[in-house]
């Protein structure tokens, strides 16, 4: 007979029985070295168990998880839903005898305990024997009374509670320890234990001492609720306060503007837009425009907020140029300004005429070269002239364009005129003249 599992992929076949951990051991009441009476108190209880090992019963297992319940553990299902204790320790070798002391229970209450093992790649162990332990009395009968909780102030992440401390017996005595908790549902006793709690509570002064606390790390864009509750020395619970509402802020502020924006063709028929990553907590995403000419209009291309921090235009328009931008939204819907514009120079076959773009720099200082951008029309001619003037209309520069491939062009003016002269600070005039046509864009020149 083959054995189970042959043939399989290592990562598919069925674990062995003799790779689990072996089944805890019962658990049992421990007398504590020198004790005169079990370790059983109003708040606390000592339970032994002895190690199982890693493989069965030899070696040594990886880690325990014990938890406690008010209710049986009897299956996996009710042991995952209990509440895991703190404080076990790494496990000895097989064999070897181990306690832990836990503590913060309750006088007069039944507890139910179980463990369970785990070797080092997690594969764990059939639940323990299930434990019944009940705490002892205490002669401290008295809850602290229940925490007159209030909202004092709120901002954008924060929100600031205040109350008087309560006492260990009713309002007299010192109560031990507050906890507050937050939720985005209204708080009671059903659902205490799933809110987030929070963390560095003042310790209770004497009964009517006024407390403040800021809770800070919120997302105010939804409706939080808050409540808090004082323990005593035996870990009695007060009854919850009053769950307090606090209404979401309305986020009308929008994101930056993206920045660090570039384009480059890709595939010669595609462009690539890149920008960084904003920083704000409730970003959504973000939108991509285009546009066919430097000032627009611009056409947003994502129908919603995209993730990435890139954007890829397949194909892009069959033209000389493109313009692109970004803008951010965040979670309620602001959009931020749109990012730098970046203009990306395409080989547009579909190009019928010559035609002149805005020149750039612009403006630009005297002394520094200035691009003028071209469209060359794939059928031709192939030859231009640009002219630059001055403000006035009077001839500056003749710059003479010989051949030039269908597609994107430029050529490049020194700010000079013909006699080689720096012009000085003003507009200019550029005109395109190819093919009996004329096509005129200006610039700025300053000092």
């Amino acid at each position: 007979m083959g054995t189970h599992g042959a043939g399989l992929p290592a990562s598919v076949r069925p674990t062995p029985w003799h790779s689990l951990p072996a089944l805890a051991a019962a658990l049992t009441l421990s007398l504590g070295p020198g004790m005169a009476r079990a370790q059983v108190t109003a708040t606390g209880v000592t339970l032994a168990w002895t190690a199982p090992g890693d493989d069965s019963l030899s070696g040594r297992a990886t880690r325990y998880d014990l938890r406690r319940s008010n209710a049986p553990i009897t299956s996996l299902t009710a042991f995952t839903l209990a509440t895991p204790v703190a404080g076990v320790g790494t496990p000895q070798p097989a064999g070897t005898v181990e306690s832990v002391n836990v503590t913060g229970l309750t006088p007069s209450t039944t507890y139910y305990f179980a463990l369970r093992t785990f070797d080092e790649v997690g594969n764990g162990s059939a639940l323990s024997n299930p434990l019944q332990v009940t705490t002892t009395a205490s002669p401290d009968v008295l809850r602290p009374a229940r925490v007159p909780l209030s909202v004092l102030a709120s901002s954008n992440a924060t929100v600031t509670l205040g109350w008087t401390d309560v006492g260990d017996d009713s309002l007299s005595g010192l109560a031990t320890e507050m906890e507050v908790r937050w939720s985005t549902a209204p708080i009671d006793e059903s659902n205490w234990d799933a809110a987030t709690p929070v963390f560095g509570e003042p310790t209770p002064g004497p009964a009517g001492t006024a407390q403040q606390f800021v809770v800070s790390g919120l997302d105010r864009t939804r409706d939080l609720w808050f409540a808090a509750r004082a323990r005593d020395d035996v870990n009695w619970l007060s009854g919850l306060s009053t769950s307090l509402q606090v209404p979401h802020l309305l986020d009308t502020a929008p994101p930056a503007a993206p920045t660090g924006t570039s384009a480059a063709v890709e595939g010669g028929v595609n462009v690539r837009v890149r920008w960084s990553a904003n920083s704000e907590p409730d970003l959504l995403g973000y939108l991509v425009y285009r546009a066919l000419a430097a000032g627009g209009p611009f056409t947003r291309l994502t129908s919603s907020p995209i993730v990435p921090t890139d954007y890829l235009d397949a194909p892009a328009p069959d033209t000389l140029s493109a313009w692109y931008a970004v803008s951010a939204v965040d979670a309620t819907g602001n959009e931020s300004a749109t990012s730098g514009i970046v203009r990306v120079i395409l080989r547009g076959g579909g190009i019928t005429a010559w035609d002149a773009s805005t020149p750039y720099p612009n403006p630009s200082p005297v002394g520094t070269t200035v691009t003028l951008p071209l469209s060359v029309p794939g059928a031709g001619p192939y030859d231009a002239v640009v002219e630059i003037q001055d403000a006035a209309g009077q001839h500056v520069r003749t710059l003479r364009v010989n051949g030039a491939p269908p597609g994107a062009y430029s050529i490049a003016w020194d700010g000079r005129n013909d006699a080689g002269r720096a012009c000085a600070p003003g507009v200019y005039r550029v005109w395109l003249r190819a093919a009996g046509q004329a096509k005129l864009t200006r610039l700025l020149r300053t000092p």
